[in-house]
């Protein structure tokens, strides 16, 4: 089951998110993307009935519950974060041409039943590329590499259901999700069961599982 977030966060029914001087100025990313992305999770939302908009932040996350929810950066392989202690941690990330996949370091207080998160750090990497030797991934697809993480931070753990997902019954949260490559980037698709992922407008569709594990934490207001 998603993990909820910490009372005084989860009753506001939204999360701040602080884009990285790194994450703006990144070539392969910058500040368009970035509130695309927003937008695009925003439009889930509201759409599926989350409980939950992100709200984008002037202020980093600074390790002890101020500044943003969720900070949001890019990796070259290996990044630091900071746990629940105030201690600097040091994360790895598969940034290995054709590995096109984020990773999102959730700070929790509490064990089972009474765990929660008290702020998220995701990152993605700083130049996804298709393969060795190819060129940089479509816009579309690192919204979507970037949705996937902001569903992790919105408390959705690895083990539940979707993440492991078949192709046939996948969406965003899916995890080795396959890219099809278009003849340019701006045609980079996802591919799911519902067929090829983003549309021509950049939006993306939910499983309703998907849809269910947010809404269970966020609509229902688990505090």
């Amino acid at each position: 089951m998603p993990r909820p977030w910490i009372k005084g966060v989860q009753i506001t029914g939204q999360l701040t998110v602080f884009p990285t001087a790194s994450l703006l100025s990144a070539p392969a990313w910058g500040g368009q993307l970035f509130t695309q992305t927003l937008n695009e999770f925003n439009r889930l939302a509201q759409a599926n009935l989350f409980g939950v908009r992100l709200v984008r932040s002037n202020s980093p996350t600074d390790g002890t519950g101020g500044g943003a929810n969720i900070q949001v950066d890019v990796s070259k392989g290996s990044h630091t974060f900071i746990d629940g202690q105030g201690v600097k941690q040091t994360g790895q990330l598969n940034v290995t041409p054709g590995q096109v996949r984020g990773i999102t370091h959730s700070i929790t207080f509490g064990a089972g039943a009474s765990e929660k998160v008290a702020w998220a750090w995701v990152f993605v990497p700083a130049n996804p590329v298709l393969g060795a030797g190819q060129r940089g991934v479509g816009n579309g697809v690192k919204v979507g590499l970037t949705l996937h993480e902001l569903l992790h931070a919105c408390g959705l753990r690895e083990t539940d259901p979707g993440h492991k997902s078949t192709i046939q019954a996948g969406d965003v949260f899916m995890t080795d999700s396959i890219v099809n490559a278009g003849s340019r980037p701006d045609e980079d698709k996802y591919q799911f069961g519902s067929g090829n992922q983003p549309d021509a407008a950049g939006r993306f569709i939910l499983s309703t599982t998907t849809v269910s594990l947010v809404q269970s934490v966020w609509l229902l207001g688990q505090f």
